[in-house]
């Protein structure tokens, strides 16, 4: 964040925070020794401490977000009373995740070639 300054010719730019309370030349009045008073930044960046530590406190002592109410347009899907007639196939269906080679050796279904005995795996 810089801080603004003005130039008694007119010119305003901005110059870093570290300079601030310093005394310093005009970039823009070329080949005039303009001293400019670059302001002392203390009041505002505490005043911006001070709003930004503010709105962090408000933020969270805030009242929570108002619940949900009860009613909901899944209440009546019959998924929510039965299991068994979800839509959904994760509880109902079981994934193979790995397969039994000729030699008796489980291997994960993404293998191509069984690690024990070298065969290639029909998926």
């Amino acid at each position: 964040m810089g801080i603004q300054v003005h130039c008694p010719n007119g010119h305003s730019f901005k110059v870093k925070d570290k300079y601030a309370g310093k005394k310093g030349l005009c970039p823009k009045c070329v080949g005039q020794q303009v001293v400019v008073q670059v302001p002392d930044s203390t009041d505002e960046t505490e005043h911006a401490f001070r709003e930004a530590v503010l709105s962090e406190h408000r933020a969270a002592h805030a009242a929570p977000p108002p619940t949900p109410s009860s009613e909901s347009v899944f209440d009546d899907h019959p998924a929510k009373a039965d299991a068994s007639t979800s839509a959904s196939l994760i509880g109902s269906s079981v994934i193979k995740h790995k397969t039994k080679c000729e030699c008796g050796t489980k291997v994960p279904m993404w293998y191509a070639k069984c690690p024990n005995c070298g065969k290639f795996l029909e998926h």
